[in-house]
């Protein structure tokens, strides 16, 4: 695996939670698809945007090459730099957007609205973005998240350090996917029992997810088990959780399914159409492939998808550095704590960055 990218090259490197060695696998030429129930019946990496459309399509790299790289063979040295940023402008521009999704969740056009900011870094200093190097940090740092870099000549670059499973292939008849929202610091949460204090809002957003996420699945199940709600550790992190596990009464289904849990409350809202307007009023960027997914397909006798959470997009040659972070926006929430949230978020990858503005 080559550390330098060309306008031609396309790859993806992951790593899932817990195992010893990364994967890299490229392909010269990724297909570009339309619909979530396109997907092919074959091994390869799904990228795949938070809406679908001519500027972020749907990308399939079939894997020409594939490597197993053990976390010892990628740089151990530490990766660190220096940036700037005009925060008070990201602060105003996110108070904008606040208070238009505030008034839609007033006059009850949604019951639940993620909203999402970026944070727009310009790298300092003339030392080139070790993409490898970037990668094994994120892995020393997060080792229970699904970590990857990818790059093709539609997306650009892009890093992900997710908590956040979307749909996991266990046996080949066996799946499971889960419901992640809520969020406090890990030392807000701790001790991390069932007797940790969790606000009314945050309990809410999870419900939310939760029963959306079982009424997806419901049609497509021949059984379904869903766990009790119970909080998880994400980096500095805790959120609240509940697992379904289930099988597929066909395992075609998956793209179909696929398209009906994509996106799902915990980064769009509900209803799903109503949030998905009032984020394209309220949001003064594109999310591109931020909130959506992305992970191996059928690689491997495996399926793992995760949500595109926690990440960031690299422009290697103007070394900018583009931060995304959301919330879930209810009645109840305050701009205030919302716009703390998406602080602590973005701490996932400026920790990778070992940034020191």
């Amino acid at each position: 695996m080559e550390n330098t990218i060309t306008a031609t090259t396309s790859f993806a490197l992951y790593h899932l939670p817990g195992a010893e060695d990364v994967v890299y696998i490229s392909d010269e030429a990724p297909l570009t698809l339309d619909a979530y129930d396109a997907l092919p019946n074959e091994a390869g990496f799904v990228i795949a945007p938070f809406q679908i459309n001519e500027q972020t399509p749907l990308l399939f790299l079939r894997p020409q090459c594939i490597e197993h790289i053990s976390l010892e063979d990628l740089p151990q040295e530490e990766v660190q730099y220096a940036f700037t940023n005009d925060e008070a402008a990201e602060r105003e521009d996110y108070a904008k957007s606040f208070a238009v999704v505030e008034r839609a969740l007033r006059d009850r056009q949604a019951r639940k609205v993620v909203l999402s900011r970026r944070m727009q870094l310009h790298l300092e200093g003339d030392a080139p973005i070790d993409v490898r190097a970037l990668m094994a940090k994120a892995c020393r740092l997060y080792p229970r998240n699904f970590v990857a870099v990818w790059h093709t000549p539609q997306s650009g670059t892009w890093m992900v350090a997710t908590p956040e499973c979307l749909l996991e292939q266990i046996t080949p008849t066996l799946w499971r996917t889960m419901a992640l929202a809520g969020t406090m610091s890990w030392e807000a949460g701790a001790p991390m029992g069932r007797h940790a204090y969790w606000s009314p809002k945050d309990k809410a957003e999870q419900e939310f997810v939760r029963d959306y996420i079982r009424e997806c699945i419901l049609p497509y199940a021949e059984q379904l088990e869903m766990s009790h709600t119970y909080p998880v550790r994400a980096g500095e992190l805790a959120h609240l959780r509940t697992d379904f596990t289930f099988t597929l009464a066909q395992p075609s289904d998956a793209g179909r399914l696929l398209s009906d849990l994509h996106p799902t409350p915990a980064v769009c809202g509900l209803p799903t159409s109503e949030a998905r307007e009032i984020i394209a009023q309220a949001e003064p960027h594109s999310r591109r492939y931020y909130a959506g997914f992305a992970g191996p397909w059928h690689l491997e006798a495996a399926t793992h998808l995760y949500v595109s959470l926690r990440c960031m997009h690299l422009d290697l040659l103007g070394r900018n550095c583009t931060l995304y972070a959301g919330g879930g926006i209810l009645r109840a929430s305050s701009e205030g704590a919302e716009w703390w949230e998406t602080v602590r978020k973005a701490g996932t990858m400026l920790r990778v960055l070992g940034v020191n503005g």
